[in-house]
Formats: C-alpha cells, structure tokens, sequence
C-alpha cells in the first residue's frame, strides 16, 4: 500500500467520498500559486466560493467555503463530495468564539491530491489566511501554508492567492430535489421524512460503525464500509497497516452515540447526533447514504 493510500484509509471512517463533480464551464477567475504533495505539483486551476447556510461554531456566523479543484464544478454541485478530482477545500468563519471581537479563520482543510486516491485528508495544521473581501458579489484573499505540512508520511504545502465571484449552489428548499419530488418547505425536514425513533435504518448503521471502531472488531468495519474500500484492505499487509492506524481513527469517532432525530429519502439521510469526544460531549450533523446495499456515513459536522 503507498504511504498516501494508507492515510486516506486512516480519513475513511471520518468521511468517505460518495459524488462526483459535474463538468461546468470554466469559471475563468484570477487564481496565482501552487500546491505540491509528495513533491510533485499538483494542479489545481479552478476556484470557487460560496456562503453556507449557517455557521459553523454559531449559527449566525457569517461562513463560507473555498474550493480549489482540477476541474470545473457546476454550481449546483458545489456543496457535494467530490470523488473523482484532486482539491482543496477549506471551511472559513468569522466568529468571536474564541476572542472578544469577531475574527475571520479557518476551521477546516480537506485535501486530495489525486483523482485516483481512495480518501482525502481531513484536518491537520490550518493555513494562514489574510482576506481582502468576503462579498457580497466576491471573495478574495491569500491563503498558505509557510511550511511544507506532514500527515502521516505524506507532505504537502500550498499557497493561493485568489479572486472570485461568489456562488449560490442552494435553491430554494421547495425546489430541491426528493425520491418523491420536490421537498415540502418545512424547514424541520432537511431531506425527505422523518425516521423512527433512533434513526431507523441508518441511525443503526452509524451507531453500528462507531461501536465496530471503538471494538477494533476489523471484520465489522469491513462489512459497514462500500465494497471498493473494503476491498482495500483484503490482505494481510493492508490490515495490519489500518490495525496500525486505528487508535487514530478512534481518537476521531465519538462514543456513547445517541441518534435524536433524523429524516431520509431513502438514498441520503441526515441524523441529528450527540456523542463524546474524550469526556466532552458534542453535537452532530451526520449525512447517511445508500451505498451498495448498506447505510454509509459520508459526512459528519460536530459542533
């Protein structure tokens, strides 16, 4: 297994890939810099951003998403998981969670560096950023790490300076596609209906995944994952380097899950979470999907 496989490994039980981004025009904004992993150069000639719905630390906190990816996206397919490009995508807010006044920061760094690895990198050191404009029509700035950055045995360093329109890639909720059409514009259920107490189907599954971590029962996480990872780790040697790695993983998995709410489609579904995180508790958006035959968790967000 190559040092940047067993990484992404390490990242698959925190957020698995599921959507691919969609060919769109080319944005033709002003971006100047690099990215390298490994170092080697990695091109990343298209940029974009938009305001997320609510806040990241608050709900009212103004928050916005930068992304950086080797093809063009379509707007409406901003806001998905990417599986088949290399990027970068960075969480940007300006709260006053930590200070007394307000203050524009990362708060989060989710990295592939190419279209065939399996997994992205998720955390680590956050870049520093100085923004110029954060709209209402642009969102420009620089970001950049002044040191090359080490996650695990892989390496990587970027730095970005970066001009663009701000995009929308939320219609309107009476618009937004469901199994059965267009969702009803009530705001308590983000996707479909509600599930049975404890999440149904899925809210088993994810509880299931985070128990079957937490046991170190290898078999299981086999079973809960989509079946291209799991074949990933058939032999003996990638195994053993995942065995290697699980404290990682387990560190970054919550426990004593309870599943407060939640509703579903029948492809995607959202569950309304808490969990702890060494003895603190937390709360949690959780995304679900159906993926070759099972529920999959593909995003968490904990707050």
């Amino acid at each position: 297994m190559t040092s940047t496989a067993r990484a992404t490994l390490v990242i698959l039980g925190l957020l698995i890939m599921v959507t691919g981004p969609s060919t769109g025009e080319d944005p033709a904004v002003p971006i100047e810099g690099f990215f390298t992993a490994n170092d080697e150069s990695v091109e990343l000639p298209y940029a974009y951003a938009y305001r997320e719905e609510g806040g990241f630390y608050d709900e009212e906190d103004p928050t916005w998403t930068l992304l950086f990816v080797d093809q063009p996206v379509k707007e409406a397919d901003l806001d998905d998981m990417i599986w088949d490009a290399a990027y970068l995508r960075l969480g940007i807010t300006e709260t006053a969670e930590f200070d007394d006044e307000p203050s524009i920061q990362v708060y989060s760094q989710s990295i592939r560096f190419s279209a065939e690895q399996s997994g992205n990198i998720s955390g680590g050191t956050y870049p520093e950023l100085v923004m110029n404009s954060t709209g209402p029509d642009r969102f420009s700035g620089r970001v950049h790490h002044p040191e090359v950055q080490e996650f695990f045995d892989d390496t990587f360093q970027y730095d970005f300076t970066f001009d663009v329109p701000l995009s929308n890639p939320f219609p309107p909720v009476d618009e937004a596609p469901s199994a059965g059409g267009s969702l009803p514009a009530d705001e308590t259920l983000p996707v479909g209906d509600p599930l049975p107490a404890g999440g149904g189907e899925p809210g088993t599954a994810f509880v299931a995944w985070c128990d079957a971590i937490h046991a170190g029962d290898f078999d299981e996480i086999k079973a809960l994952m989509p079946a291209e990872q799991a074949a990933m780790l058939e032999s003996a040697e990638e195994r053993e380097l995942f065995e290697e790695d699980l404290e990682f993983i387990q560190m970054m998995t919550p426990t004593d899950v309870e599943v407060l709410s939640g509703s579903s489609d029948g492809e995607t579904a959202l569950l309304q979470v808490t969990g702890t995180f060494d003895g603190e508790t937390a709360n949690g958006e959780i995304t679900m999907n159906f993926i070759d035959g099972r529920w999959i968790n593909t995003e968490s967000a904990w707050k």
